[in-house]
């Protein structure tokens, strides 16, 4: 086992979810990054990569995301997350059209939304890898990701992926 397949069990373990499951080829590359996005959606293409940063909507959140496209594959990645612990609280994929802001209890819209995971710990570093099938079809409509607490109905941060 490599270096890098028991650091996803590890964090897998951790997180408790399944969407950190090691890609069926560990031997296929992961593809190279740039800083290009099409009209300020995400991008299917193969290494293209779209980023933002976290700002606080009801919780004093920080960090940083990526969302790349690797073959059959999406990888989510949220670096240096800084945000308060909460029992529920997802990542989301969302379609922001300004409605994020403070005190707003309504974005759980069906179809405004994708769960790509959950999250047990409250601060570091965390990897999500979707399969493109399990994606909604219209993903060039996503353009934010949402950390999002269930048990309180709140948005604690969001970031704009440009």
């Amino acid at each position: 086992m490599t270096i890098r397949n028991l650091t996803i069990l590890t964090l897998s373990a951790l997180l408790g979810t399944a969407a950190l499951a090691q890609t069926a080829d560990p031997a296929k590359p992961a593809g190279t990054m740039s800083d290009t996005m099409k009209d300020g959606t995400m991008s299917d293409s193969m290494g293209k990569v779209s980023q933002g940063s976290f700002k606080s909507v009801e919780a004093p959140t920080s960090g940083k995301v990526s969302w790349s496209k690797s073959g059959d594959n999406y990888l989510l990645k949220i670096t240096g997350l800084k945000t308060e612990a909460a029992p529920d609280l997802k990542v989301w994929l969302y379609q922001d059209q300004g409605s994020v802001k403070k005190g707003a209890t309504n974005l759980k819209v069906a179809g405004r939304y994708f769960t790509v995971g959950s999250l047990k710990k409250f601060g570091g570093d965390f990897s999500f890898t979707v399969t493109a099938k399990d994606l909604p079809k219209d993903m060039n409509k996503f353009n934010s990701v949402v950390l999002w607490c269930d048990q309180v109905s709140a948005a604690f941060g969001i970031a704009a992926l440009k």
